[in-house]
């Protein structure tokens, strides 16, 4: 089931710019389903044509795969992009995992599905039949919803948020910091984003 993709460049009701369109997101994702998965073409399919994109913005060079567990969902991410206020990753799971995806009061949250199957479900509705994404599907997180998710085994998507970053590093980072006590993870996130944020003050080029 796949959810609308919303406006791109501005935030409503504010003048914040963005740079990275969700509508191009979804484009990317359905242009890499045919590639494999298991040898990780796909996965360079998706760095080359977002940076053809978005020169100078997402980086096309392989970064570490980084271990992470928030709200229960443990898997892997490699950073593509982060400002103050964007960040776009590469998310999934080998194995499968399920969880809560999180409330986010400032942010909103696309995933673009590319491999695999996870249901969600809304837990503040009377929702009892789960979404269901598969590979080509758009998910939706607004502001201020929370969700349960299950990935199945072998589920990876293209995972953008909008909004003010540091809102949901607390959610993103205590399961691996505290129940986890992964200090090698918490300390590679946080290396990586901060490189990807002082590229961002430079600019593209």
């Amino acid at each position: 089931m796949a959810a609308a993709c919303q406006p791109a460049s501005k935030s409503a009701g504010t003048m914040t710019t963005y740079k990275i369109d969700p509508e191009v997101l979804s484009e990317v994702c359905n242009e890499v389903l045919e590639f494999s998965l298991d040898d990780g073409t796909m996965f360079r399919e998706i760095r080359s044509r977002l940076a053809e994109r978005y020169p100078g913005i997402v980086d096309p060079s392989e970064r570490p795969w980084i271990g992470s567990r928030a709200g229960g969902v443990l898997g892997k991410l490699t950073l593509l992009y982060a400002s103050l206020n964007e960040y776009l990753i590469i998310f999934g799971t080998p194995v499968g995992t399920q969880g809560f995806s999180g409330r986010y009061n400032h942010m909103q949250i696309w995933d673009f599905f590319v491999a695999g199957e996870t249901s969600t479900c809304d837990l503040e509705t009377d929702q009892i039949v789960p979404d269901i994404y598969g590979p080509g599907d758009t998910g939706f997180l607004d502001k201020g919803h929370s969700l349960t998710c299950e990935m199945k085994p072998g589920s990876w998507m293209i995972e953008y948020g909008r909004g003010p970053n540091i809102t949901a590093l607390p959610f993103a980072l205590m399961d691996s910091l505290l129940s986890s006590v992964e200090l090698k993870s918490f300390f590679l996130t946080m290396s990586e984003y901060s490189r990807f944020i002082l590229r961002s003050f430079r600019g593209p080029g």
